[in-house]
């Protein structure tokens, strides 16, 4: 049995979360920093590495990331960091990553314990479009978020300023985003069930609630395996 504050873990988490999310709990749970790609890519960008610029300009250019540049960024931060234990957030994201990051992690000698897949019922779904769709940005001062319900008159109640809909707060940019995931995310799903990793909690409550079930969950699968 792996004790909690080794595990490595892969994280399939869903859209829906505006602020912090359960992998920010459950990492603080273990103790183990977490890995979000999101994050490694950034430092790239922002360092001008090689792998930065090249994402930069194919990004600027409107394609998407081809696998080998995102397994690289995967790759330099493993390497370097040398992690016992880790959580692996945003990553990967289609079956051929996933074969290049069991690869790696096997010649790395860290195989992943786990791979947590937080899982939203379709009731919470439409809760979380409902909710997300009804946000309001105030145009003098973004840290001024508000419920269209709570600003009938469309007006900051700290500012004054005009209350406004970012695009990708409109209803049919959240369902997009729900189905572009949930087509992502399957045959990934397939692929780590066949190796027996898989661990499936309900993303339901708050991020600490989803965090104190899936360190659960995570626990009883060490166990049994």
């Amino acid at each position: 049995m792996t004790a909690a504050g080794s595990m490595r873990i892969g994280i399939l988490q869903p859209p829906g979360w505006l602020w912090e999310t359960p992998t920010d709990s459950l990492a603080r749970s273990l103790a183990v920093p977490r890995i979000n790609f999101g994050d490694l890519m950034r430092t790239h960008l922002r360092q001008g590495t090689d792998l930065g610029i090249r994402s930069a300009e194919i990004m600027n250019s409107g394609g998407p990331l081809p696998d080998e540049i995102i397994n690289r960024i995967v790759r330099d931060h493993l390497c370097q960091a040398a992690l016992s234990a880790f959580l692996l957030d945003r990553h990967p994201l289609n079956t051929a990553q996933a074969l290049a990051l069991d690869e790696l992690l096997h010649e790395l000698d860290t195989p992943l314990d786990s791979v947590l897949r937080l899982h939203l019922p379709e009731q919470e779904v439409e809760g979380r479009v409902r909710h997300q769709s009804a946000r309001r940005l105030c145009r003098n001062n973004s840290a001024h978020v508000y419920e269209l319900a709570a600003d009938v008159d469309g007006a900051c109640n700290a500012c004054g300023g005009e209350l406004y809909q970012r695009e990708d707060d409109k209803e049919s940019s959240i369902r997009g985003r729900f189905s572009s995931y949930e087509a992502m995310v399957e045959p990934i799903i397939e692929h780590y069930a066949r190796q027996g990793l898989l661990v499936t909690v309900d993303a339901v409550g708050t991020p600490d609630e989803i965090a104190s079930r899936a360190l659960t969950a995570l626990r009883q699968h060490q166990v049994s395996t």
